[in-house]
C-alpha cells in the first residue's frame, strides 16, 4: 500500500523537494517501508521507519551517515530538510530520504563475497571513538532476556523455544573472549546492498549500525554473501575473507572463533524475529526465515569447519 500521495507531498516539500513524478513501492524488508520517488530534482529512496521508533537512534544513524560521506564510502547517504534536519513525522511513521543509487540486488557468488568483505574491512576501519558508542541490538543479554520470556509468550513453538535454549548456552563462552571492536553496519546482506557493473555501489540501511566485536560484521556477512541453499560454501567463504583480511588483517584469535561467530549472526538474526514478531502475533514470513536460520545454525553445529588456506576455523 502506497502513503496517501498528500502526505508525501507534504514531507518531501520540507526537503525542498517538488514537483513529482512518480512513486513506486520497493521490496518490502522487515523493518521499514521503501519508496523510490522521481521529482523534478531527481531521484531519492523515501524511508517509513516502521522498526526504529526511538527518534535517537535514526539520529544516530544518520550521524554516523554523514560522517562516512566525508571519507567517500559507497552508501546512500541521508538528504537534509531546508531547515537543516534530516527527519520528519508522517502519518505513516517517522521519514528520512535518502539518495536513490541505481543498481541492482546482487547474485551470490566469489566475486560479489570479495568486494563485501573489501568494503566491510574499510567500514570496519572507520575510527569510531567512544562518542559513536551504542550497543548492538543483537546481544546476549537480549537473548537470555529473551527465553525468560518464552514460558509465558502467547505464541509457542516448543522445538525453536528449545533450539533457542541449546544454542544461546553454546555461545556464551566463545563470545566472552575479548576482540577487536569498532564501528560495524550489522546487517550486511544482499538486500541492503547496491551493486552495479558487479561492485558494490552503496551499503544501503544503516539502522543496525552501531560498535561491536569486528569478527561480528565478519560473521553476518558471512550469512549474507556465502551460502546457497542454506549452506556454507567454502570458496565463498574464502573470497571474503581473503579480501577483508587484505584491507584488515584478521588476528589468530578471531580466525579460531570465526565459526562461531558466523553461528552467532545467525542466531543473534533469529532472535530479532522472535523479538518483534512471532513471540506477540502470527506471521509466517518471520517464521519461515525463523526455521530457515534455525536448520543453518544446526547444521554449522554438527559440521566441521571448512578448511580455507590462511584462515584458521
Amino acid at each position: 500500500m502506497i502513503p496517501d500521495m498528500g502526505d508525501i507531498h507534504t514531507v518531501l516539500d520540507l526537503y525542498g523537494i517538488s514537483g513529482i513524478t512518480g512513486i513506486e513501492r520497493l521490496s518490502s524488508g522487515y523493518a521499514n517501508e521503501n519508496y523510490k520517488v522521481t521529482a523534478q530534482k531527481g531521484v531519492f529512496l523515501y524511508r517509513v521507519c516502521l522498526q526504529q521508533d526511538d527518534i535517537e537512534k535514526i539520529r544516530y544513524e544518520i550521524r554516523v551517515l554523514s560522517a562516512l560521506q566525508k571519507t567517500g564510502f559507497p552508501a546512500a547517504y541521508p538528504i537534509p530538510r531546508t531547515d537543516g534536519g534530516f527527519i520528519s513525522d508522517s502519518a505513516r511513521g517517522r521519514v528520512a530520504v535518502y539518495d536513490f543509487v541505481e543498481g541492482e540486488e546482487p547474485r551470490i557468488n566469489e566475486e560479489t563475497a570479495e568486494e563485501i568483505g573489501k568494503y566491510t574491512a574499510l567500514l570496519n576501519l572507520f575510527p569510531a571513538d567512544e562518542t559513536y558508542s551504542r550497543k548492538n541490538t543483537i546481544h546476549m543479554e537480549a537473548c537470555i532476556d529473551l527465553i525468560n520470556r518464552f514460558k509465558s509468550a502467547p505464541f509457542q513453538y516448543p522445538e525453536i523455544y528449545s533450539y533457542f535454549k541449546w544454542q544461546t548456552d553454546y555461545l556464551i563462552k566463545p563470545l566472552a573472549v575479548t576482540l577487536p571492536r569498532g564501528l560495524i553496519h550489522g546487517d550486511v546482506f544482499p538486500d541492503n546492498t547496491i551493486f552495479s557493473n558487479g561492485r558494490l555501489a552503496a551499503l544501503i540501511d544503516f539502522e543496525e549500525v552501531c560498535v561491536d566485536t569486528l569478527l561480528m560484521e565478519i560473521g553476518m556477512s558471512a550469512n549474507g554473501f556465502c551460502f546457497i541453499d542454506n549452506r556454507l560454501e567454502p570458496e565463498l567463504l574464502a573470497s571474503l575473507l581473503s579480501a577483508y583480511h587484505s584491507v584488515r588483517p584478521i588476528s589468530e584469535k578471531e580466525s579460531h572463533l570465526l565459526y562461531h561467530y558466523i553461528q552467532w549472526a545467525a542466531h543473534g538474526t533469529l532472535s530479532w524475529h522472535l523479538r518483534y514478531a512471532l513471540l506477540y502475533r502470527e506471521n509466517q514470513r518471520q517464521l519461515d526465515r525463523v526455521t530457515e536460520l534455525m536448520e543453518r545454525v544446526e547444521r554449522l553445529r554438527r559440521s566441521k569447519p571448512p578448511q580455507i588456506k590462511g584462515v584458521n576455523l
